[in-house]
């Protein structure tokens, strides 16, 4: 899957911090990986109805092309805005051909 008009989608992963050789901690450091050319529609929006919070949670759907690495405890950069993955990713796999477009995730972002 080819978008010529898609949008840019940056994974945020952290990597694992861990210890150094002397026993102290070492800082997680979270790593950036663009995927160029990924179509991104709305999904939801939701106002939570909780006592004394006014917030919306925003979902997205992000297709990504197929063999994109993204897992479920990715966060993902969309137009400057930072979603995180809400279930698992899945490929697309044509059951008459058997080919691999591409790959569906649902984002959310919440404020308020």
């Amino acid at each position: 899957m080819t978008l010529a008009f898609g949008t840019t989608v940056t994974i945020l992963r952290a990597a694992p911090g861990g210890f150094d050789a002397y026993g102290d901690p070492i800082v997680s450091v979270t790593e950036r990986t663009d995927i160029d050319g990924c179509g991104v529609a709305p999904r939801y929006s939701t106002e939570p109805t909780e006592r004394g919070r006014q917030g919306v949670i925003i979902g997205l759907s992000v297709y990504a092309p197929s063999g994109s690495d993204i897992v479920s405890t990715d966060r993902l950069e969309i137009d400057g805005l930072t979603y995180v993955v809400d279930g698992e990713p899945a490929e697309w796999i044509n059951p008459f051909t058997g080919s691999r477009p591409g790959l569906e995730v649902a984002a959310r972002r919440a404020t308020g």
